[in-house]
């Protein structure tokens, strides 16, 4: 009964209390209710006339040429149209930009940073030849550059320069008599009977030798055969014998005689020491007082030889 009564006296209000609880119940639910009552509805943006005519434009003007060339190119303009560039406007046309001026670049949309890029770029030479190159701008966004490619049209002069041919003179391939100690790569390589290794082989042989005293040396050339040989013999010829390198036998070492085809390593042992014991030769014959040099051996080194 004690516990009933606390219970009783605990929750029972007076009439002035209840009627404040009342009161502070309905101001909180004002407060709760108050944002949804002032909150307005926003407004639906108004469309831009202006640019809606500028698409309405250009999606009316654009050629069968520019349709081929770029079938995407309403799909570029509708995407990019409604959108501003750092509120820069694009209002775009046909432009070359190899030429276009600041005003123009302005016009199509670009910031004064990525112009002043693209013509520092053009004073240094830079050249545009096609669309694509507009993308190695640097700076210049990609949504950018998908948006002034259909518009990109670069003059034939400035991508196709004349140029100046020289006439044509037709080569020489008949083969020519050549003098076998002056003859070219060229000359030789037009003569039958030569192959590229064949005949560098030739002219290595040549160049050892110190040029030949007769037609028939060339048959001493590694891998000349005797078909080789008879094609290229009519057009061979032996103007200056007496240019040949000769080596001076009272100064060349062991080594610079034994180098010469015909000059074996033991001969031009032979040859130098000869001179160490008995003074420098008077005459080439001198040699032949070695005994191992007989008359044959002689006349074939004699005349790569020379005291002087």
């Amino acid at each position: 009964m004690a516990i009933n009564k606390f219970i009783k006296d605990y929750f029972s209000f007076s009439r002035k209390e209840g009627t404040a609880a009342i009161i502070l119940v309905v101001i909180i639910g004002i407060f709760i209710a108050l944002p949804y009552l002032i909150t307005s509805k926003k407004k639906k943006p108004e469309i831009d006339k202006k640019m809606l005519e500028e698409v309405t434009k250009l999606q009316a003007g654009s050629t069968d040429r520019d349709s081929n060339h770029y079938p995407h190119r309403q799909a570029y303009t509708s995407k990019y149209i409604s959108s501003s560039n750092e509120n820069n406007l694009f209002e775009p046309f046909n432009f070359d930009p190899n030429t276009v001026d600041e005003a123009g670049w302005h016009k199509l949309g670009l910031r004064d940073k990525t112009i002043h890029t693209i013509i520092n770029y053009r004073s240094k030479g830079g050249k545009f030849s096609q669309p694509e190159d507009i993308k190695k701008i640097w700076g210049l966004r990609p949504e950018e550059a998908e948006r002034l490619m259909p518009y990109i049209h670069i003059a034939a002069t400035d991508l196709y320069k004349k140029k100046e041919y020289t006439p044509y003179k037709p080569i020489n391939n008949k083969p020519q008599i050549v003098d076998i100690n002056t003859a070219t790569v060229e000359e030789l390589r037009i003569i039958p009977g030569t192959g590229n290794g064949l005949l560098y082989r030739l002219l290595k042989y040549r160049e050892r030798l110190g040029g030949f005293i007769s037609v028939e040396q060339i048959k001493e050339t590694y891998g000349m055969t005797d078909s080789s040989f008879a094609l290229m013999q009519p057009y061979l010829k032996l103007n200056t014998p007496t240019s040949v390198t000769k080596i001076n036998i009272n100064t060349a070492t062991d080594y610079e005689l034994g180098g010469h085809p015909y000059i074996e390593r033991n001969i031009a042992k032979a040859i130098v020491l000869y001179r160490q014991q008995h003074g420098n030769y008077q005459s080439t014959h001198d040699i032949m007082k070695i005994v191992f040099i007989k008359e044959a051996l002689y006349q074939k080194i004699a005349p790569y030889l020379t005291v002087q």
